[in-house]
């Protein structure tokens, strides 16, 4: 059972990861409401995950919307 709550957390938080990146601004700011509120509830190991896979992410979005891809 503890199992399934995890993977529901970590989807949960790929879903908010996926809505900081936006362009929308009110999915940028449902995004880091939903990603703080869920961070607080995350083991360590999760969280860093969380934020390596945002900031790899938000990277390679930067360089799509700048041309470089």
């Amino acid at each position: 059972m503890q199992e399934i709550h995890l993977k529901q957390q970590q989807a949960t938080m790929l879903a908010y990861i996926f809505a900081l990146c936006s362009d929308n601004p009110k999915e940028k700011l449902v995004g880091e409401l939903g990603a703080f509120e869920l961070m607080q509830e995350l083991d360590e190991y999760t969280l860093n995950l969380a934020i390596e896979f945002y900031a790899s992410l938000k990277s390679k979005t930067e360089a799509y919307t700048q041309g470089g891809h």
